[in-house]
């Protein structure tokens, strides 16, 4: 995460540069790495497409860079479930980044630090913030796109660790 105001607020231009929303300091997502079958509790490492994984979770600042991330739960395991007991959520409650907010997909919760998109968007501007919502969110895809292609054994038609 960013180190100190300056950088706090270097990140926020850079993502405010996007599709101009204020305050954001990262995107946030998970992403399934696979894996061998353990022979220990091998059910719940089975994620919704039905291949045995590890459910990551990373958050990337504007320019794709990694700037948090916990690895440990398995695959079944829902996005929101690791971010309500990440050490990350805890800082930003405890408000150790100031007003800064996180951008996340709809598997997650809507929080003052965590920005998700309308369910339902029915007037014109709810529809215009989720175009810049997904416009702005989409680097975290990127970033993981460009790290299981770095990394082959990362995604699933790379084998698994």
């Amino acid at each position: 995460m960013p180190a100190g105001v300056l950088q706090l607020h270097q990140t926020m231009r850079d993502f405010h540069a996007v599709a101009g929303f204020p305050r954001i300091i990262g995107a946030i997502d998970g992403t399934h790495v696979p894996i061998k079958a353990p022979t220990d509790d091998e059910a719940i490492f089975v994620n919704r497409k039905k291949f045995h994984s590890l459910n990551i979770q990373v958050v990337c600042d504007a320019h794709r860079m990694i700037i948090n991330y916990v690895v440990k739960f398995p695959g079944s395991t829902h996005d929101a479930y690791i971010w309500n007991n990440s050490t990350l959520r805890t800082r930003f409650q405890r408000g150790e980044f100031r007003d800064a907010i996180l951008l996340g997909d709809s598997g997650y919760p809507l929080e003052p630090f965590l920005m998700t998109p309308f369910a339902n968007p029915v007037l014109r501007g709810e529809e215009e913030f989720n175009r810049c919502h997904t416009r702005t969110r989409v680097i975290i895809e990127q970033t993981f796109g460009v790290l299981k292609s770095r990394f082959r054994c990362l995604h699933r038609s790379g084998g698994n660790l």
